[in-house]
């Protein structure tokens, strides 16, 4: 193979990854999302265990984690959303603090602690998708 064809592949494949498709990108940003929602789980566990009753109508506060292709307003555009579902206005609370209780910042050492874990999982599926798409498909 001569260098005008080599170059030839690589300008294909290059073209090819940077033209994901919203379902691609969705899949990717959910890779990292899901791994982001396990680490706030702990966090949360350890930080706010559930100890007392039931939780009320919606569980306890680690039972109100999600993770969901789009963003938070439902729209699908490539992004993908980690947080609280009904219980949202107690993890704001206890995170950032309010008069009476002090801030404890769970959620954000929790996304700094899970920066490089998220990118990893990330990557892993973008090569992935990658391979796929230039005709290999081990992965």
């Amino acid at each position: 193979m001569d260098m005008d064809e080599a170059l030839g592949q690589w300008l294909k494949q290059v073209s090819k990854a940077a033209e994901l498709s919203i379902s691609d990108q969705e899949k990717i940003t959910k890779a990292g999302a899901d791994v982001y929602a396990e680490k706030l789980a702990e966090t949360t566990k350890e930080k706010h265990p559930s100890t007392k009753g039931n939780g009320g109508k919606y569980g306890h506060l680690v039972d109100n984690i999600r993770s969901q292709k789009g963003d938070v307003d439902g729209q699908h555009n490539g992004q993908s959303s980690v947080g609280f579902h009904n219980k949202a206005y107690i993890a704001r609370f206890l995170n950032d603090g309010t008069k009476y209780i002090r801030a404890d910042h769970f959620v954000d050492n929790s996304r700094d602690d899970a920066k490089d874990a998220v990118f990893a999982a990330e990557a892993e599926k973008y090569q992935e998708i990658i391979a796929k798409l230039n005709g290999g498909g081990d992965k």
